[in-house]
């Protein structure tokens, strides 16, 4: 992607709603305590940020070098994420197992769902976490019939209009279906149903 594309990516993250949404997803783990947190096609960071916050050490990686760029801008002195140029196949070189693995609007764009969701369960240390989150059916329907009008709040509100007419016509993923044995699924609704967080762990 380009330059331009990256940019772009980061107004849709500065959405008040986007950041709330990923924020609460975010929070669905427990706090890190220097733990590692790899986020997978981290575009321009916002995830990796959060999980910053919520202290892990957080590492994001995304093939676009524009993007690994774009994330850098917002780093702020040592307690940082560190950002590598990197794609599903590379986290095994540039990060240990870790204790969270996430992926934010990953799933729906690779061309294999269930080639990547094994990739990313196997950047998961014993006893850790992938955190999915993707747009429901929901969001590909209010594309046709309308957004309710009380989600248009905040800064940055039209983004979830546009959001939701990318969504038109895509399948969604079925987290349930690409989660192969072995793993228990927690579901969490958010943005009114719009998306949906998703917690896979090996089952006990």
């Amino acid at each position: 992607m380009s330059r331009l594309s990256a940019w772009w990516f980061d107004v849709v993250q500065g959405a008040q709603f986007y950041q709330a949404l990923h924020q609460e997803a975010v929070a669905l783990l427990p706090p890190g305590a220097g733990q590692t947190w790899v986020d997978v096609g981290c575009g321009p960071g916002l995830v990796a940020r959060l999980a910053q916050q919520r202290g892990y050490q957080a590492l994001g990686l995304d093939l676009d070098g524009a993007m690994v760029r774009q994330a850098r801008r917002h780093q702020r002195g040592t307690n940082s994420p560190r950002y590598v140029q990197a794609g599903l196949h590379d986290v095994a070189a540039h990060a240990a197992p870790a204790a969270v693995v996430s992926a934010a609007s990953l799933l729906m764009v690779v061309p294999d769902r269930q080639a990547a969701m094994q990739e990313l369960l196997r950047a998961v240390a014993p006893g850790g976490t992938l955190l999915v989150i993707e747009t429901t059916a929901l969001m590909a329907q209010a594309a046709e019939k309308g957004l309710p009008q009380h989600l248009y709040r905040g800064h940055r509100a039209w983004v979830l209009r546009l959001w939701a007419h990318v969504r038109r016509g895509a399948r969604p993923v079925d987290v349930d279906a690409l989660c192969p044995a072995g793993y228990q699924v927690q579901h969490h609704d958010l943005l009114g149903g719009l998306v949906r967080a998703s917690l896979l762990r090996a089952s006990t």
